[in-house]
């Protein structure tokens, strides 16, 4: 591509050069005619010898050289994965919108790469934050006028099958285990916002049994939500801290295993994690019982479209795991829970 400076007057009669600038109206000096970026038209020719000794900048587009419009189009539709849609264009920058609900997913590798090329830009919102269908979810932009092909090809190619993903929510069976030591009142509260929750995700309501002190009984409610089909277990009321808890002995008398006491984050950070044959237990605090901010919302968006709960799931919220009301927009709008 070429740089050019002429006279509007001048310009009048090449179509096809593009402004890098706005034109202002020299007699409404606020007043802009033609936009940076605009590629000069035929039907410009009027208005440009109209206000003929105006001093334009202008490129001129070499064979292979593409315009901001056209790059920014292509380079959207390279980086958009499963999930994903191209929509509108504003001051050329192409959003990227969201098809579906569900947890977005950035390959950042994939998006720096994307970047190392000089005039490309995309960006997007967090990692791994839930989404609703229309959210804008990124934007692709090229920041010169106008880009080599080569360039653009090669950023492209980088994208591979895409940056940004949504893996939609499934419908997944959980069970509830709640110690009856917790008062009647926390129990109505906890079941009606762990039910609104698991709804929220578009699964069904999750069965829930109440246990006493009993190792025992404990084993059979356990057990009796280990059915097939389940693919997590929630647990509340227990003490975290205290081994000889009824539902530990519970989990071992099943033949579960204790795969971890913890989780870097707060609230929620004495969660702790137990498997019998393939399914999950993730024990709660108080907190993870009631809040919406805490450590069970950003592991539920993760469970419910299809991941496995493991311990690296939980060791993964370390960063990021200072949880505050600041941090609202990572977590599930659940909206009023009752």
């Amino acid at each position: 591509m070429k740089a050019l400076e002429m006279t509007a007057h001048e310009a009048a009669s090449r179509p096809g050069l593009v402004l890098c600038h706005n034109v202002f109206d020299p007699a409404e000096p606020k007043k802009v005619l033609l936009r940076k970026g605009r590629v000069l038209t035929t039907e410009d020719a009027d208005l440009l010898k109209r206000i003929g000794t105006v001093s334009l900048h202008l490129l001129q587009l070499g064979q292979g050289d593409i315009g901001e419009d056209e790059a920014g189009q292509r380079l959207a539709s390279a980086v958009k994965g499963s999930g994903v849609k191209v929509g509108g264009n504003s001051e050329s920058q192409v959003r990227l919108e969201a098809e579906i609900r569900g947890l977005l997913h950035v390959d950042t590798g994939t998006l720096a790469a994307v970047n190392d090329h000089d005039g490309v830009t995309v960006w997007t919102l967090d990692d791994r934050v839930p989404v609703e269908a229309g959210a804008h979810v990124a934007s692709a932009k090229i920041a010169p006028l106008a880009i080599s092909e080569d360039v653009l090809q090669a950023a492209t190619t980088a994208a591979g099958a895409g940056v940004v993903r949504i893996a939609p929510y499934r419908s997944r069976r959980i069970g509830v285990l709640v110690r009856e030591r917790m008062p009647q009142n926390a129990r109505s509260k906890f079941e009606a916002s762990i039910t609104a929750k698991v709804r929220w995700f578009g699964s069904e309501p999750p069965a829930i049994e109440y246990v006493g002190a009993n190792p025992l009984t404990a084993a059979r409610g356990l057990g009796s939500l280990l059915t097939e089909g389940t693919k997590l277990v929630l647990v509340g009321g227990t003490g975290s801290t205290d081994p000889l808890d009824p539902v530990f002995a519970a989990i071992h008398s099943l033949g579960g295993t204790i795969l971890r006491t913890g989780v870097p984050a707060h609230p929620g950070s004495t969660y702790w994690l137990a498997q019998v044959e393939a399914t999950p237990i993730l024990g709660l605090a108080s907190c993870g019982m009631f809040s919406q901010l805490t450590a069970l919302d950003l592991l539920l968006p993760a469970f419910f479209s299809g991941e496995t709960l493991n311990a690296r799931a939980l060791t993964s919220l370390a960063v990021g795991g200072l949880i505050g009301r600041d941090h609202a927009y990572r977590f599930p709008q659940y909206g009023e829970l009752t």
